[in-house]
């Protein structure tokens, strides 16, 4: 059994050591809120940066909605699309296949 002394010794040390944990963690808080506040100023001057950019750029044209197009024509400009993909990946295929195992 402890003395009295030893109790409050023993209270005083918790209380001591708690209240330097709780420092600690609001110094390491307080840095990353320095750090964020920084990050998000870098942040909004990109914003700014990017805007300006986009504001000098024309506006894109709306885009044309399949639904209102001649399902024909659409089909003729799929198959093209189709035809021009195969076509540059047989040249692919060509381009990768060594010398001796083309067939001319």
């Amino acid at each position: 059994m402890l003395p009295w002394w030893g109790w409050v010794l023993l209270w005083v040390l918790l209380v001591v050591g708690g209240a330097v944990l709780v420092g600690l963690r609001a110094r390491a808080t307080w840095r990353s809120l320095r750090a964020l506040t920084a990050e998000l100023g870098r942040a909004g001057r990109l914003v700014e940066e990017l805007e300006q950019v986009a504001s000098r750029q024309p506006d894109p044209e709306p885009p044309v909605t399949a639904v209102l197009q001649d399902p024909h024509s659409l089909r003729e400009e799929h198959r093209r699309e189709r035809a021009r993909q195969a076509d540059a990946r047989r040249t692919r295929h060509a381009e990768r296949m060594p010398p001796w195992a083309r067939v001319h």
